[in-house]
């Protein structure tokens, strides 16, 4: 077997999160290919302090939280329709008036949407830079100033200093307006529309001038808004991607062999997911030293219940997927075989559950593994050591503390997860009382609150038999992707029935994960603590299934490495808008960290 399958061109250990990170001080040139002569220059801001016009101030609506900015945006063809303020007019009058605007079009320059191959970055020498330099290039500079989260579709550029801020649903995670807060400068430009927000207003605001050189820059490169309806696949390479890059990309759909939506799904969130990727391409251990491999069908011999590996045949999916030319979609019959030959009731052509097949997957990654290290005389570790592909990426541990109610002494245990299962309706009845929508922090708060157990309980320390014992859960660890099911599906007990439960739950792009773990139990809440880049994840991917329990069909949401979100319904792929994957009732939610 040949050597020189190692790694894949364009291919880094974790995607376009191992980006080093550095302030806003290179000066680059943004230039389309389609509008060549127009380009504009973004050099450091040295603009720090000016007069700051505060009076009227007030709170952002929302106690400044992340969902004010998502609530305001207007849509494209308002622009111009949004309104000045006295606070930027005055400003605008002032001396500050031409470093106000320098400042401006180096923020609206670098905030400018990249969506199309026709895009390049050229350097004053003139010489031309990849597509993904550009995205490397806007990811440093848009990083925020405080916990270094890589984040160029949300976050705020202040306009009176170099500071770049971060919005998330929560104040305490809020750099944006935390930095409001303590420097009082009061203007920002918005990473995503290069839009001016004034936080003593709590609104966008506009000016004439403004907005001449916001739409100037916008258009020279975007060509103005437009919409992207679906497209089979080879549409969406063609108009979406540069052909020779298409293997890079693995931007490729799954034929249906008949009611294989719930594979071709979880195989999505699998390919995408930047540190299995990794791990398939660059850690041979499984490649070279799989006996099962030389016999399975990509080298010419049948599958069977001896020689069934999943590793291999999700293995073969990786190299189609991203070094093959073709832009076909893939039949995974290879996978479809093992599977059968590995569980029994995968068998046949029936609607199965997303989340169980995606269990299914883990566990063979995790026996594939074991097997390989006990051929090579190698000994097995415990699966808080495992370096399979499972327990790299997804293992975590949760803490469960048992009170007494009698001598108030706590009992830990440390149980081993792979992911969360949150309810949807004990959290929406709790939430009903406080008359808002159903959040995933309102799931978690309801997963990680203190319960009443109606159990008779034996206290290791005082030895007394209590009754109603209350237990708490904490995250112990945390793994670089958490994967949360949300329980959509209900069985009765009374009827032998199984009901969908179709409530929507706002689920935010970045999820911050402090007060959920153990150590923030012992931090005040106006501690830094609360603001810690570790515990932020990106939603990646979003698994939606649609119908009923009996039938019905899934889909999956996968957000690649400039932002942009694509919708894999089997073999067609469609370019979405954020706000259609947001308003989705999402079954199977996977967020990656931002510290890898």
């Amino acid at each position: 077997m040949s050597s020189s399958r190692k790694t894949i061109p364009g291919s880094s250990t974790t995607g376009s999160k191992t980006i080093p990170y550095t302030n806003r001080t290179d000066s680059i040139v943004i230039t389309s290919a389609s509008s060549s002569s127009s380009s504009t220059s973004m050099s450091p801001s040295t603009t720090n302090g000016w007069s700051n016009h505060n009076d009227g101030e007030r709170e952002v609506r929302n106690g400044g939280g992340g969902r004010f900015i998502q609530e305001l945006t207007p849509p494209p063809d308002n622009y111009a329709s949004i309104t000045s303020c006295s606070h930027i007019k005055s400003v605008l009058e002032s001396r500050a008036k031409e470093t106000v605007f320098e400042t401006y079009r180096q923020a609206v320059t670098i905030s400018q949407p990249i969506t199309s191959n026709q895009i390049y970055l050229s350097k004053k020498d003139g010489t031309k830079i990849p597509f993904n330099k550009i995205l490397n290039k806007k990811s440093n500079s848009l990083k925020c100033s405080e916990c270094k989260l890589n984040n160029f579709q949300n976050s705020l550029i202040c306009l009176q200093c170099p500071h770049v801020g971060c919005f998330q649903d929560h104040i305490n995670s809020n750099h944006a307006f935390l930095h409001y807060k303590s420097t009082q400068h009061l203007f920002a430009i918005d990473s995503r529309s290069g839009l001016l927000y004034c936080f003593s207003c709590g609104n966008y605001i506009n000016h004439p001038d403004l907005e001449h050189i916001r739409s100037e820059i916008m258009n020279s490169v975007t060509g103005g808004a437009s919409t992207c309806p679906q497209y089979d696949q080879p549409d969406i390479v063609a108009n979406y991607t540069d052909p020779n890059k298409v293997a890079i990309h693995g931007l490729k759909g799954f034929v249906n062999l008949g009611a294989t939506c719930f594979m071709s799904s979880i195989l999505q969130t699998i390919l995408h997911n930047p540190i299995i990727k990794y791990q398939f391409f660059n850690n041979d251990i499984h490649y070279f030293n799989c006996e099962k491999q030389h016999d399975q069908g990509i080298n010419g011999g049948s599958i069977d219940e001896n020689n069934a590996c999943i590793t291999c045949s999700i293995d073969q999916i990786f190299q189609y997927f991203f070094t093959s030319p073709t832009i076909e979609g893939y039949g995974m019959t290879n996978l479809l075989t093992t599977a059968w030959y590995k569980k029994k009731s995968l068998a046949g052509f029936q609607e199965q559950d997303a989340h169980e097949f995606w269990q299914f997957l883990l566990n063979e990654f995790h026996l594939d593994h074991n097997r390989i290290l006990q051929n090579l005389g190698q000994t097995t570790t415990s699966d808080k050591k495992c370096g399979c592909i499972t327990h790299s990426t997804f293992a975590f541990e949760l803490q469960s503390s048992i009170k007494c109610s009698k001598c108030g002494e706590i009992t830990e245990t440390i149980d081993p997860m792979i992911d969360l299962s949150l309810e949807i309706n004990q959290a929406y009845k709790k939430s009903s009382h406080n008359s808002h929508d159903i959040t995933l922090y309102d799931c978690l708060d309801l997963f990680t609150s203190e319960e009443k157990l109606d159990i008779l309980y034996t206290c290791k320390f005082c030895q007394e038999k209590s009754q109603k014992p209350t237990k708490t859960l904490k995250l112990k660890s945390i793994p670089p992707v958490l994967p949360i099911q949300l329980k959509r599906f209900e069985h009765n007990i009374m009827n032998d029935s199984t009901s969908k439960i179709e409530t929507p739950v706002i689920t935010p792009l970045f999820l911050n994960l402090t007060k959920y773990c153990v150590e923030s139990s012992t931090t005040s809440s106006n501690s830094k603590e609360l603001i810690d880049g570790d515990k932020i994840f990106e939603l990646f991917a979003v698994v939606y299934h649609m119908g009923s329990v009996n039938t019905g069909h899934y889909i999956v949401y996968i957000k690649n490495g400039s932002g942009q979100w694509f919708k894999f319904d089997d073999s067609v792929i469609s370019l979405v808008s954020q706000q259609e994957v947001m308003s989705t009732n999402a079954y199977l939610l996977y967020y990656i960290t931002h510290r890898i």
